[in-house]
């Protein structure tokens, strides 16, 4: 008998799909995903957020990749990261005001890095290019959907210390380390474990979600004039529905 995966179980396989490049055709990988995000949220990543996603093959020193971007061509990796340092959105603020500057900043790298860890390693003159760091983030972000029986604290340092591996030791990563856990909240479907910012322990794709709607920010309108209030909510809600592709299902939603 054929077992039917859950929504976030299709999405979570197309996203991990990115990564089998060049084995697969862009066009088949984009598919997936588009199917994905559509199945799993349709209400979080209606037609008009699925329409403005792509993907890009960049070309570097040591290989070309390839990753989600806008249809601009701007990788969503690229535009978290000039967002940073950003001031926490509006609507973060009314739904949670307790959280800390530093906490929402973290949020934005580890998501940065997640979704980069959901492109794929580099390609050289056909080659794929082993990256043992890459491989040992991903494994460690795809045991909290595959085993969330784990207690929490294992799950977190193995995905904290893929982290630093993945995206080296500098000190933002290192405090973005620091804030990073594993909780259990009420999510799509029943209770998930997901990744979560600490201290506050609100989920990642909580946060990312939330602050969807929230204007554009200062820095990213000076580094991309070109991007529009479309796009900064197309990167927040993939990147929150990656976020939650990855989290574990940890039952019912309780009463």
């Amino acid at each position: 008998m054929t077992v039917r995966r859950s929504p976030r179980a299709a999405l979570r396989e197309a996203l991990l799909a990115i990564g089998a490049y060049p084995g697969r055709p862009a066009g088949a990988v984009l598919a997936g995903v588009a199917a994905g995000l559509s199945d799993f949220a349709p209400d979080t990543a209606p037609p008009a957020v699925v329409e403005r996603l792509g993907l890009s093959v960049e070309e570097h020193p040591w290989g070309s990749d390839l990753g989600l971007c806008l249809g601009d061509g701007a990788r969503l990796t690229e535009v978290l990261w000039l967002a940073g340092e950003c001031q926490v959105p509006a609507p973060v603020r009314e739904r949670w005001p307790d959280l800390a500057q530093e906490e929402w900043e973290s949020a934005l790298l580890i998501a940065k890095l997640v979704l980069r860890s959901l492109e794929s390693s580099a390609v050289r003159r056909g080659r794929v290019t082993a990256d043992p760091a890459w491989s040992r983030f991903r494994a460690a972000l795809v045991a909290i959907g595959d085993g969330p029986g784990e207690p929490p604290e294992v799950l977190a340092a193995a995905v904290a210390d893929g982290l630093l591996a993945f995206g080296s030791e500098t000190p933002d990563n290192l405090a973005a380390a620091g804030r990073l856990g594993v909780s259990a909240w009420p999510g799509r479907g029943g209770r998930v474990v997901g990744l979560c910012v600490l201290p506050s322990g609100t989920g990642l794709s909580r946060l990312l979600e939330g602050a969807v709607g929230g204007a554009v920010p200062e820095q990213l309108r000076q580094d991309l004039p070109e991007l529009v209030q479309e796009d900064w909510d197309t990167v927040l809600a993939v990147s929150a529905l990656a976020l939650a592709a990855l989290e574990g299902e940890a039952g019912p939603a309780a009463g």
